[in-house]
């Protein structure tokens, strides 16, 4: 009975000792290769740091004159223009050598006590650009070069404690997929030249209303992708229709049309005949809610326009007698979602980024050295304008053992949906005293503005 168990066994053992050489080599190249992928990361993000860390940045303030009669189609012809400065590594030297990134810039609401700039982070190269840029939509503002506020507070929480302040922030998110689109300004419109309502209104409303001792920032970081959104979305919208996938090929009908129009020209005038793909997408067209088929046209009118990878980072800071956290959560968060649709898309908190914590979330342990973690992870990011790390081995060598680097998160907005939330407020959300103006009236650009910085 033993034999029945020891003869298949050792068949194994005999099959393992007779191939154990290949088995070796396989556990050989198999090794090679993870080590292979693990070094390429690593080289990576060493040259990808060096390259960012080699990137000259500068800090334009706009100031903005007391009569804007522009709607939000300015700033978003302004993006699409920024949006052509998309940069890819184009080479193996480029890529593993030179470190090559996407740049991105960095659109700033800040409220210093109620009063309010517009400031826009780029690097030094791009600054002429970025000028001619705002010049050409906005003619009569005021684009300077500024110091960057961030400097003027502490890099440490501890500091910060010390002075008697404390800090609040977090990051928003989109709370559907980013092809459902916001509610953007085309819906705020009452004709192509007038708004009926400035949708930045809300935004800068809440921002006016804090105290001397308040400081609030908002930072709206774009990058520049490529057309691989508007595959997504097309591929969501067929899925919303019900349309079955196009098989490769095919052309029957078209051939067999070909033939009898051929064979009856004398006698009668070609026909062809309706491919019985557009008859489907017709009879499930109709079959959707007049509600459904306006989702699948937001969706579609989205994923036409240009797209950025975004990242939207908010900071509260305040003296303790004056904190609100509160404010910084919910008055914000509702600021933002006056852009929000229940059937498309919006905005929440991305609560693993967010400085408050409680000991039912996982880990469960340290919850103040954790949250003290946090706060010190988004006073760097909103400091030094950072992007979430796009390689898992730079997420890694960037965390903290209270605080894991992985949970900033970026999503895509479109050109429309970005001058929604940023652009230069109109003339009647200028009547508040709160907004930082030109002192006057700009008769336009410097004549001869160069675009490069070396002309």
């Amino acid at each position: 009975m033993s034999e029945l168990f020891i003869e298949p066994f050792s068949l194994i053992v005999d099959f393992f000792r007779t191939y154990s050489v290949i088995f070796q080599w396989l556990g050989i190249f198999i090794l090679l290769i993870v080590l292979f992928k693990v070094f390429e990361q690593a080289w990576l993000f060493h040259r990808r740091s060096l390259y960012k860390n080699n990137i000259k940045w500068i800090l334009l303030e706009i100031k903005i004159p007391r009569e804007v009669q522009k709607t939000p189609l300015a700033m978003e012809q302004f993006f699409m223009s920024i949006h052509s400065l998309k940069n890819t590594p184009g080479n193996f030297f480029e890529k593993y050598i030179e470190g090559v990134v996407t740049m991105w810039w960095s659109m700033e609401i800040v409220s210093f006590g109620g009063e309010i700039h517009f400031y826009i982070r780029t690097s030094e190269r791009h600054k002429k650009i970025i000028e001619a840029g705002l010049y050409a939509q906005y003619p009569y503002v005021e684009v300077s070069e500024a110091k960057d506020y961030i400097d003027e507070f502490s890099k440490e929480t501890k500091e910060i404690y010390q002075k008697g302040y404390d800090i609040f922030g977090g990051e928003f998110i989109l709370d559907k997929e980013d092809v459902y689109p916001i509610t953007t300004y085309e819906y705020f419109e009452k004709d192509k030249e007038e708004l009926a309502i400035d949708p930045i209104s809300t935004l800068l409303e809440t921002f006016s209303n804090i105290h001397k001792e308040e400081t609030v920032f908002m930072q709206i970081l774009i990058r520049p992708i490529g057309s691989e959104w508007h595959d997504a979305g097309k591929k969501l919208v067929d899925k919303l229709v019900g349309r079955k996938e196009q098989k490769k090929g095919g052309g029957g009908d078209t051939l067999a049309d070909t033939a009898r129009n051929v064979f009856m020209a004398p006698i009668e005038h070609p026909a062809w005949s309706e491919k019985a793909d557009n008859k489907e997408e017709k009879d499930l067209m109709k079959k959707l809610t007049h509600g459904e088929q306006e989702i699948i046209k937001a969706i579609e009118r989205n994923i036409s326009k240009p797209g950025f990878d975004t990242v939207i980072r908010y900071v509260y800071y305040a003296q303790n007698s004056v904190f609100n956290a509160n404010f910084a959560k919910m008055g914000l968060l509702g600021a933002i979602n006056q852009y929000a649709s229940q059937s498309l898309n919006s905005f929440k908190g991305n609560k693993m980024i967010e400085t408050r914590s409680r000991w039912i979330f996982f880990p469960y342990l340290f919850v103040n050295k954790r949250i003290e973690a946090r706060k010190q992870r988004l006073l760097y990011n909103y400091r030094n304008r950072k992007m979430p790390e796009e390689l898992k081995l730079g997420r890694v060598y960037t965390s903290h053992p209270l605080n894991f680097n992985t949970k900033s998160k970026s999503f895509i907005l479109s050109t429309a949906e970005l001058a929604t939330i940023y652009h230069i407020p109109a003339e009647g959300v200028l009547t508040a005293p709160h907004t930082k103006r030109a002192e006057s009236k700009k008769m336009g650009p410097p004549a001869g503005l160069p675009i490069f910085t070396e002309e």
